[in-house]
């Protein structure tokens, strides 16, 4: 099995008699090595730093060489552990001014086993279930493979919880990334991970993020087939993109904010996270973390400013307000239906490979389970959702009310303020299928007014500067 080492790397200035300007970082925070004995490289940034000295190596580790010139450290793992050789440990470096300042640079080293390669599996969106494994996919095209990107580095533009993604890398036209194993409150090992989302950017030489790649961690595989169902002749995730869980009705608030996942705007690439509670409390949006565990706030654009599809691609941490001059499309003039396709994945479609988004004759039969229907709002309002019923097959299949982000604004849409009526809640679904300005969804919501009739529309027109979420169809 393949095993690779893992450096991590934090810098601590030593302090000294005379002030001077000066920076030591490696940006991976790592060096990944396929196995015992191999060696690695990785780069370091740094800025009035003449020399760089290894003063300290855990036993059986070698560093082979500190390259100056191209700034890479390059390491050696142990061959073998006969002669007391560690898996894990601490190294570090010192690296010195001219004038004699000194910059510390501790570096963990640990050797771990697992490897997933998603290189010649090109998508927008990467499934990530395994702990204690690095991830690899191809850092020069996005999309489906079509689209070459000249990518110079990688970086993290957020996380949905605070080291969810360790020690990314780019190396040799490759990223590479590592998920690490979850624990419990007391501490204790678990065979998880930590579930959630994260987006990683490419930059070109000049600095530009030109692509993003979404990394869906779970420990649910969504493309298990115990995670699927089959509906109107396609094979369907039972689990919203994004999302850890499909709550079944469960009215825990943690596991019904597990089955929300993310929102798309009809076209983009980009994932939008949702509210920070089940509830959509305070309408605040989900925090988000950058590799520092610093907050990433969600931008809100114009779309006659932001609009164009280049910009949407290159700014995917903003959310678009739609254009009522383009009828509340996200894009600043015209409507592009190429971008999301059910006949085809495009190369804006948000799917992981292999699946696709839906024409919206996936939910055509779909109805509200009469046992639901006839539901008391007190006993429905909990489950934030609805059993929908085939009515071709007679299965049942639970479909979160996830709210929306709303085209005039981009806020957070589900609750209803009017204190006098019940807290409803409201489901949409894009699909891929157009109809004029607008596109198709399913949408259904929790009657306010009466218990007698609530509402289920299976081809919903909506604006597509709406953001939804997504459930991916299998690729036929």
């Amino acid at each position: 099995m393949a095993v690779m080492a893992i450096i991590v790397v934090s810098a601590i200035v030593t302090s000294c008699s005379r002030e001077e300007s000066n920076e030591l970082t490696v940006p991976s925070h790592s060096i990944l090595v396929a196995a015992p004995g191999d060696s690695g490289t990785t780069t370091f940034d740094s800025r009035n730093i003449s020399s760089l000295i290894p003063v300290s190596v855990p036993k059986g580790w070698t560093v082979i060489s500190v390259d100056m010139y191209n700034s890479t450290i390059t390491v050696k793992s142990p061959s073998s552990f006969d002669n007391e050789e560690v898996e894990s440990g601490t190294m570090t470096l010192n690296g010195y001014t001219p004038t004699g300042n000194i910059k510390t640079v501790s570096v963990y080293l640990a050797i771990v086993s697992n490897e997933i390669d998603y290189t010649d599996k090109h998508a927008n969106c990467y499934i990530a279930t395994e702990p204690d494994t690095r991830y690899i996919f191809d850092a020069n095209h996005g999309g489906n493979g079509s689209i070459e990107l000249a990518t110079e580095r990688v970086e993290l533009l957020w996380q949905t919880s605070s080291e969810l993604i360790k020690y990314l890398d780019m190396r040799d036209g490759k990223v590479v990334f590592y998920l690490e194993r979850a624990f419990t409150t007391d501490n204790e090992e678990t065979d998880d991970v930590v579930p959630g989302n994260a987006l990683i950017g490419a930059f070109d030489a000049s600095d530009k993020l030109i692509w993003s790649w979404h990394i869906w961690v779970t420990n649910n595989d969504p493309t298990a087939e115990e995670n699927t169902f089959k509906m109107n002749n396609y094979t369907v995730m039972n689990h919203n993109l994004g999302a850890d869980a499909n709550s079944d009705g469960d009215t825990s608030g943690n596991i019904i904010y597990r089955s929300y996942g993310l929102y798309y705007q009809w076209g983009r690439v980009t994932p939008i996270v949702g509210p920070n509670d089940y509830n959509f409390a305070a309408n605040y949006d989900q925090l988000l973390y950058d590799y520092d565990d610093f907050n990433v706030p969600l931008e809100y654009a114009e779309s006659k400013e932001g609009g164009s599809l280049n910009w949407s691609t290159e700014n995917p941490v903003s959310v678009i307000v739609g254009n009522p001059d383009n009828a509340y499309d996200c894009l600043n003039s015209g409507h592009d239906d190429t971008l999301w396709s059910s006949t085809t994945k495009t190369d804006y479609d948000p799917c992981p490979a292999g699946w696709q988004l839906p024409a919206s004759d996936l939910f055509a039969n779909l109805t509200i389970a009469e046992a639901d229907d006839v539901m008391s709002w007190e006993e429905a309002q909990p489950m934030y959702g609805w059993n929908l019923i085939d009515t071709k097959t007679n299965e049942e299949h639970f479909f979160s009310a996830a709210g929306r982000r709303n085209y005039l604004d981009g806020r957070l849409d589900n609750m209803n303020t009017n204190l006098e009526l019940p807290v409803p809640w409201s489901g949409y679904y894009w699909t891929a299928t157009t109809d004029g300005d607008d596109a198709k969804a399913l949408y259904f919501n929790l009657n306010t007014n009466t218990r007698t009739w609530n509402g289920i529309d299976t081809e919903h027109k909506m604006h597509r500067a709406n953001a939804l979420p997504v459930r991916c169809v299998k690729i036929k």
